[in-house]
């Protein structure tokens, strides 16, 4: 690839950071990092040591996240395949390159795993279906009681090591208690049924969670271990962006800022979870200078960022500044972008291949 440096773009990783978060979640069970929130290799190194280290583990849905983990010395027993909708040759071909943790949401691809798998060697988690919950909250994910009860039971006397699995969609984040709930059901359905272990994924942050429910949960059901699937949360906040400002204009009267990144280089959470970045322009005065979302007194000054793609939809927002740094904002006006470690990797579009990513270990 041809590097040219005005396509220079760089990404600031915090590892103290990462293992901090690391060691918070470490408290409640063991950790499972799903590689589709980044699968950028210095990142992927350093969880590396703790799971090599604590005995945590990886979570991929595809083939290449397998190869990226391979190609890092990870050993296929500290991997869980967690893509219920995979066709059989794929799991298959897991199951024969060492993977032995799976994750399955129906009786027949259960059974048509069972006919090359040594069930009893094997790690299962059986997904279970949010909406036997909240059931207006639609997902097309997991098994319905009675597919659960089905799979539970053919499991008995074959497998030795199965659990539940959960994950809490995006949908259901406006709801109260959603954790609660869900634990509240799997206890009263599943008390007696030989389970011996959980999986939670899309587990809320560290802090919005009742460690004794948790432990009250697993006393009650006899299970051994707790699995938490976090990628959001465990990597947000452990890489920051230094982009730059590559065009401004007026269009109808409006101030409109283009920056090198957007939506489709490096923010998908804005259309994931309409996440709202902490932006900042770095004023050649005052250094680190906050955009706001919202007018306040100080940041009156009202202009539109949008991201460097040839996308239509790629729009940032309407943002505000204090009006007295308005004049910098100008091509090569450099900003920074807080907690971007979730989605930006995976969701590069081809015109961004160009982009030279340059990721720096932040001391």
């Amino acid at each position: 690839m041809t590097k040219i440096k005005e396509n220079n773009i760089y990404f600031y990783f915090n590892k103290n950071k990462l293992i901090e978060n690391l060691n918070k979640y470490s408290r409640i069970g063991k950790v499972y990092y799903p590689l589709k929130t980044n699968f950028n290799k210095n990142l992927l190194k350093e969880l590396k040591k703790s799971i090599d280290r604590n005995d945590n583990g990886f979570l991929i849905s595809s083939i290449t996240d397998f190869e990226t983990l391979k190609k890092l010395g990870i050993n296929p027993l500290q991997i869980c395949f967690i893509n219920v909708l995979a066709e059989s040759d794929t799991v298959k071909f897991l199951y024969e390159s060492g993977v032995r943790f799976f994750t399955f949401d129906n009786i027949n691809s259960l059974i048509e795993f069972s006919k090359y798998a040594n069930l009893s060697e094997t790690k299962i988690a059986i997904r279970i279906s949010t909406m036997q919950v909240f059931t207006n909250k639609f997902t097309h994910l997991g098994a319905d009681i009675s597919e659960l009860i089905k799979m539970l039971d053919f499991l008995k006397g074959k497998c030795n090591n199965y659990g539940i699995s959960f994950y809490i969609q995006n949908n259901l984040k406006t709801e109260e208690d959603v954790l609660e709930k869900i634990l509240q059901y799997i206890q009263e359905k599943f008390i007696n049924s030989g389970i011996r272990f959980m999986n939670i994924g899309g587990i809320p942050q560290i802090e919005n969670i009742d460690k004794n429910n948790i432990e009250n949960l697993k006393n009650k059901l006899k299970i051994d271990e707790l699995i938490l699937e976090i990628g959001r949360y465990l990597v947000e906040d452990t890489i920051e962006l230094k982009t730059r400002v590559i065009r401004e204009k007026i269009i109808n009267n409006n101030k409109i800022i283009i920056i090198k990144n957007g939506i489709y280089s490096g923010f998908f959470d804005i259309l994931l979870y309409n996440k709202k970045f902490s932006i900042y322009f770095l004023s050649k005065s005052d250094g680190e200078v906050k955009v706001e979302y919202e007018r306040t007194g100080e940041s009156n000054y009202e202009f539109i960022m949008c991201g460097g793609s040839s996308d239509s939809g790629d729009k940032l927002g309407k943002m505000y500044i204090n009006s007295k740094y308005k004049d910098e904002l100008i091509r090569g006006a450099e900003s920074c972008i807080k907690d971007v470690g979730a989605y930006f990797e995976e969701f590069f579009m081809p015109y961004s291949n160009d982009l030279n990513k340059v990721y720096i270990i932040k001391k």
